[in-house]
This record gives C-alpha cells, sequence and structure tokens, in this order.
C-alpha cells in the first residue's frame, strides 16, 4: 500500500466527515501530499555519504484555497508532517530536524494549484498559521525562539525518547532504558554512548541495527541520522 493510500481517509476525519464537500473542485489535501514527496526527492541532496532532505516547507495555496482551508491548518500540519517523514523512511532520506511546513496565499496561483518552497535547516517554532505572502516576501519565518534541546531519538509516530545519561541501552526488556514494543527487537538491542561523538553500539541484537541504510557494529550519530531496529525507525537529533 502506497504512503497516499490513507490519507484521505484520516484528512476526512480531521474535518468532520465533510471532506468532500469542503474540497471539491478545489485543491486536495493529497495533492498537497503528493507535490510535498516531489519536493523532497526534487530537493534531496548528497552530503557526507548520506542523503539530505529538506525539512522546513511553506505551502502555497490560492486565495480561494487558502480561504477555504484555514480553520483545517492544523490538523493538515500534523497529518502531512507524518507524510514527509513516513516518506523519508521510504527513501532512505535524512534531515536536518523534524518536518515544519505552513501554508500561506499566493493570490497569483489559480484554484487547485499548489506551490511548494523548501529548505533544510533546524527546526524553528512558528504559528500554526503564516500571514498571506506579498511580492518579495521570505517564505521562510522568522524565529520566534530557540530553545535549548537534549539529544534526542524521534520515532516516526513523533514520540520522543530523550538521551540524558552518558550510556543509554535500547531495547525490548524491562532493563532497558529505553524500552520499545516491537517483536524484532532484542532485549538489549543497541546503547547509545554520548560524549564529544555520539555513539551508537549494536549488542550483539538478532536483527542488528542500522544506521543511515547500513547495517552497523558500532557508529557514530549525526544529527539527522536514522536508526532501524527490528521494524522501528528513529530519527536522531542533537538540537
Amino acid at each position: 500500500m502506497g504512503l497516499l493510500d490513507n490519507v484521505e481517509k484520516r484528512l476526512d476525519r480531521i474535518v468532520n466527515g465533510s471532506f468532500s464537500k469542503a474540497f471539491k473542485a478545489q485543491i486536495e489535501p493529497v495533492e498537497i501530499a503528493a507535490a510535498l514527496q516531489h519536493e523532497l526527492d526534487m530537493r534531496a541532496k548528497n552530503q557526507d555519504g548520506r542523503v539530505i532532505a529538506p525539512n522546513r516547507f511553506g505551502i502555497e495555496l490560492s486565495e480561494e484555497d487558502y480561504n477555504r482551508m484555514t480553520s483545517f491548518f492544523a490538523g493538515l500540519q500534523v497529518e502531512l508532517s507524518k507524510v514527509i517523514s513516513d516518506y523519508c523512511v521510504k527513501q532512505r532520506y535524512a534531515a536536518v530536524d523534524r518536518p515544519e511546513l505552513w501554508f500561506t496565499l499566493n493570490a497569483d496561483l489559480h484554484v487547485g494549484d499548489v506551490s511548494i518552497s523548501s529548505e533544510s535547516a533546524p527546526r524553528q517554532i512558528v504559528a500554526a498559521t503564516a500571514k498571506p505572502a506579498t511580492g518579495g516576501e521570505s517564505l521562510i519565518p522568522a524565529a520566534v525562539t530557540a530553545p535549548e534541546v537534549t539529544p534526542h531519538l524521534q520515532s516516526t509516530d513523533g514520540r520522543d525518547f530523550p538521551l540524558n545519561q552518558p550510556i543509554i541501552k535500547i531495547g525490548r526488556g524491562n532493563e532497558a532504558d529505553i524500552q520499545i514494543n516491537d517483536a524484532g527487537i532484542s532485549r538489549i538491542h543497541c546503547s547509545i554512548v554520548l560524549g564529544s561523538q555520539v555513539i551508537i553500539k549494536d549488542n550483539g541484537s538478532t536483527n542488528g541495527t542500522i544506521v543511515d541504510g547500513k547495517k552497523i557494529t558500532e557508529a557514530p550519530l549525526n544529527h539527522g541520522s536514522m536508526v532501524q531496529i527490528g521494524s522501528s525507525t528513529f530519527t536522531y537529533l542533537s538540537r
């Protein structure tokens, strides 16, 4: 099943069953999701042995589509962020931070059209909806704040696991510091060692530990590295 197959059903719940009425003949969220995937493929670049994809996205809509969808923006941001994360896992793209997206109005666009701008940059805190863009304005909003962030792992379902001690054991067993309920993960599957260089070590697990697409026994973790154990995938974020 493709990543977009269930998007419309999830978005239908966001708009309380009025999906077909609200979006008939105008832009559909699944089309925005497809445009985001295309943007990821077009902008992904090889860097230091990894393929780095953008993580910040400005979504421009026509005036009619923008006004019609305004009340749904918060829910759409959550669901479309999941689409981006899932697609990066599928394509083995890395990113410098979690997905971030916002909507702007472009009066030059026709109803049903969408334009995407993107960049690769640390996540910033912005309002749920952005003000309409005017000629020459940047689509990248200014940061409100830049709080200090504890290094952490983020799973594809959005859960965060802080790395707040020198050695963190990850596994399915009760003795693990980060316990993951996944049959493909060993009781103590791997460990992360914090220091001047953050290291992940496989602890002789049954199914192995994969970092950025490669099976490892020991490897450094860099901001945006993707870690796969069992059927679970995490992104290492250091800021």
